[in-house]
């Protein structure tokens, strides 16, 4: 079997490695071990991500533990350090284009063969994009939410792209789903709704996020 560390910002990419990809990624005889970022070394802290050394540090050091395995990275744009390869050099390209960029850096500034970096357009959130109705249905639970909210939110970026809702301080599809139901749980509420649109809807939605997956299908 083949194996394949990830690196997680924080609990909700954690959850949704070890509940959504891991199970999907075993059907292609891949095993996938999750981890978040270690943000404090004294208290043994791990969760968000914090400036680039910190970040390249505990990486490194998971490459160093596990040479023979594939490594890869689930972090979001928003909120990424500035001092991250290529934040400030790209910001004025298209946002593929700055992602794609950005990952290369990464990837040649850590300097691992089998290394695989993967940047979030913009945020986690933006998966779930991929499906405004059932956003809007399962939200719609326990809230009092605008017909269609969701679906307006994704209709005014270009093409209607999940991965286009920026990352703003108040736009960031985090920060959009808050402003309009403020009691949302990033961590359980995330899970459960992008469980219910699946990833096939996701992956025909999320073309970033679909290459990505396609190349871990792919590892040999």
């Amino acid at each position: 079997m083949i194996r394949l560390n990830i690196t997680a910002e924080g609990f909700s990419e954690e959850r949704f490695v070890s509940d959504i990809l891991r199970p999907h990624l075993l059907n292609f005889n891949i095993y996938a071990d999750v981890r978040k970022v270690l943000t404090n070394r004294k208290l043994r802290k791990r969760g968000g991500i914090v400036g680039y050394g910190k970040f390249k540090n505990d990486v490194t050091q998971w490459f160093k533990e596990c040479p023979d395995v594939y490594h890869t990275t689930l972090i979001d744009l928003y909120g990424l350090s500035s001092d991250f390869p290529g934040h400030a050099s790209t910001k004025q390209l298209q946002p593929y284009s700055r992602v794609a960029e950005m990952e290369n850096l990464l990837k040649a500034d850590l300097g691992f063969n089998h290394f695989i970096p993967y940047i979030q357009l913009h945020e986690f959130e933006a998966l779930m994009f991929s499906d405004t109705v059932e956003l809007e249905n399962w939200l719609s639970l326990y809230n009092q939410l605008p017909k269609n909210c969701f679906t307006n939110i994704r209709n005014s970026v270009t093409d209607a792209n999940p991965e286009f809702i920026n990352e703003g301080s108040e736009t960031a599809p985090s920060k959009r789903i808050l402003s309009l139901c403020n009691t949302y749980d990033k961590i359980d509420d995330g899970i459960l709704i992008l469980k219910e649109i699946g990833l096939n809807r996701i992956r025909s939605e999320c073309s970033h996020f679909n290459e990505w997956l396609k190349i871990l299908e792919n590892l040999k």
